[in-house]
């Protein structure tokens, strides 16, 4: 039979070995787990703190705000520019300040999934220590099952072999006892024998006439006494030898019995062999799961860190181009407001030296037609004093004859300068009617390209080969529009090249040029023709400066392209510039070739403040086009008054 204590020692040191090692495998995942939760709450305090420098610097810069603005308020002059530039900084102020809060609850959300994903990883932790709680219990039920079903099984089997060895031993004392009674039976029958044995040799010995017949049937009866006790001995040794063999097939049936049993027993033990394989790979399965859910958390707490990363780098960037749109657009509309104070300047000077030239020419037709109606009445005077033939040596006016020919010349003169005087009121009276106010937006200061000037613009396809030519369009309500349009320009005079602007709403063959050199395509202002051929658009231009092939885009020379480093105040002076003296040439031809039809604008403040647009003002093309047919109507029946 096999040794159970053995067996089960080694099951015990089995299961110490496995509890060490999961005791090993989960102190050796908690730390991992802690160190990245810990590494988390260390970059969450990081942008945590600067968030907190950046709320900083814009308090700072709103105690500034409110120091310049109080400042303002103590000179006593307030300027409307300055206060629209203070709205539109505090306006921006709030935007960066709202952006910042809503990166706060980003972070804050971002705080609320690492607790989570930490919380989550106790909870995973907590229920890999109750899986291993679990499989300990199962395990110390199977052992207790074990030893039950062994303590059972010794019980059964003691209890089945105690009546049988009782029974086997209880005859056993049986038969000995039989067997002891027999023996000593046999050896009193084998002595009695032996006595009359001797009885009958000795009376053999001696003569027979002293023998009795009493005597010799009494040895009769006991002759055949003694062979009856040998016949029942011998019946009885049978029987003895019956049951001996009895005991025997007992004995060879109980010892089948055992033999069942210990083929049991060692099935029993097989079973226990696979129960304990069965619980290895059942742990070993149990470790490879919580290693993988480890390596599943640590790969999801690595995505979820340069997912972090990247929102951080996505709202800085935000952040940076919005601070950047914030300053462009501030030196846009600081620009815009030199543009326009500068064109007010331009045409208030154009409107004066108009005026002072009109009064000139009204001051002598006035003179004129006063010095003819003089001489009208004087001749008038003359004829009536004095005769036909008398003439005055004195007096300054003529003969009657000179005066016929006087009052018949002097009065188509004075119709002529009647009609004169009356053109020039009608000129004085249309040029100092302004337009028509619309209902539009405010800040949209429309202007008319002047159809003058025509003989200065450019050649379409000129001699020169390298001749730069950026097509625009003046009339475009698209911001986008004329932003391209100065950039472009800035870019060119930054590179210190010779361009010029051709503007295709004024001139219908540039546009019919464009369009062919397009092949009819779609495309959005403004545009960059070489020597008459298209070559791209601003982001072409861009893309071929990025990559140092603006020599190859201009089919230039590399020694004819200068890169100077400019500041972005310098090129906003430049775009400034160029745009104020085109207005200034448009302006002149304008009024060169049309005097009368050009309105009075005065440089005011309210236009200055009209001129910064608003945020929502850039989405109104479609309004701005029917306010444009409305002004075209309204100028159509003006101009055929004239």
């Amino acid at each position: 039979m096999p040794c159970l204590g053995g067996r089960k020692k080694k099951k015990t040191s089995i299961h110490k070995s496995n509890a060490n090692e999961k005791s090993r495998s989960i102190s050796a995942a908690v730390p991992n787990t802690d160190s990245a939760v810990a590494q988390m709450k260390q970059e969450y305090h990081e942008l945590k703190s600067k968030n907190e420098a950046h709320l900083d610097v814009i308090a700072r810069q709103s105690a500034e705000l409110a120091e310049l603005r109080q400042k303002l308020d103590s000179s006593g002059k307030p300027d409307s520019t300055t206060e629209t530039m203070l709205a539109e900084m505090e306006a921006r102020n709030r935007e960066t300040l709202t952006s910042l809060q809503e990166k706060e609850a980003l972070l804050q959300e971002k705080e609320k999934e690492i607790e989570q994903l930490a919380e989550k990883s106790k909870d995973e932790d907590g229920g890999y220590q109750s899986i291993l709680a679990e499989k300990d219990e199962l395990l110390q039920s199977k052992e207790e099952q074990i030893k039950a079903l062994q303590l059972k099984w010794q019980a059964e089997r003691a209890e089945l072999v105690k009546p049988a060895l009782e029974e086997v031993s209880s005859q056993l004392e049986q038969l000995k006892k039989t067997n002891e009674d027999a023996q000593k039976r046999l050896a009193d029958k084998e002595g009695e024998l032996a006595e009359l044995r001797s009885e009958l040799t000795r009376r053999e010995r001696t003569p027979s006439n002293r023998t009795k017949p009493n005597d010799v049937q009494e040895r009769q009866k006991r002759l055949n006494r003694l062979t009856v006790d040998l016949e029942n001995d011998r019946l009885m040794i049978q029987k003895l030898e019956e049951l001996n063999q009895q005991l025997e097939a007992q004995k060879k049936q109980h010892e089948a019995v055992l033999q069942t049993h210990a083929e049991a027993i060692a099935e029993k033990d097989r079973e226990l062999v696979e129960h304990q394989q069965s619980l290895s790979d059942i742990k070993v399965s149990h470790q490879q799961a919580i290693r993988t859910l480890e390596r599943n958390l640590q790969t999801s707490m690595t995505d979820l860190k340069a997912h972090h990363e990247e929102d951080l780098k996505q709202l800085k960037q935000r952040l940076g181009l919005a601070e950047k749109r914030a300053k462009s657009d501030m030196n846009d509309e600081v620009e815009k407001l030199l543009r326009e104070f500068e064109q007010s300047e331009h045409d208030h000077t154009q409107q004066m030296a108009h005026l002072q030239q009109s009064h000139r020419e009204q001051l002598t037709v006035m003179k004129k037609d006063q010095q003819a109606e003089i001489r009208h009445h004087i001749q008038k005077r003359n004829s009536v004093i004095l005769p036909d033939n008398v003439c005055i040596d004195n007096a300054a006016p003529p003969c009657p004859t000179s005066t016929n020919t006087n009052d018949k010349s002097s009065s188509p003169k004075i119709n002529t300068n009647t009609t004169t005087n009356t053109n020039n009121n009608n000129n004085a009276n249309t040029t100092l009617t302004p337009l028509r106010k619309t209902g539009g937006p405010a800040g949209k200061v429309l202007r008319w390209p002047a159809m003058g000037g025509l003989h200065d613009q450019p050649e379409l396809m000129p001699k020169d080969p390298h001749a730069i030519h950026v097509y625009i369009s003046s009339v475009s309500a698209n911001s986008t529009v004329k932003r391209n349009q100065e950039s472009i320009q800035t870019l060119l005079s930054s590179c210190q090249l010779q361009y010029q602007v051709i503007d295709v709403a004024r001139r219908e063959p540039a546009l019919q040029h464009m369009r062919r050199q397009t092949n009819g395509r779609s495309i959005q202002l403004p545009l960059v023709f070489v020597g008459g051929h298209y070559r791209g658009q601003l982001d072409d231009l861009v893309e071929a400066q990025d990559c140092q092939r603006l020599a190859e885009f201009l089919s230039l020379p590399n020694d004819s392209i200068k890169p100077t480093t400019t500041t972005p105040t310098a090129a906003a002076a430049a775009t400034t510039t160029t745009t104020v003296e085109e207005q200034q040439s448009s302006s002149s031809s304008s009024t060169t070739s049309s005097p009368t039809t050009t309105p009075l604008t005065t440089p005011t403040t309210s236009r200055i403040q009209s001129s910064v647009k608003g945020v929502a003002d850039y989405n109104e093309d479609e309004f701005l086009l029917k306010e444009l047919e409305k002004e075209l109507a309204s100028n159509h029946g003006l101009n055929l008054d004239f």
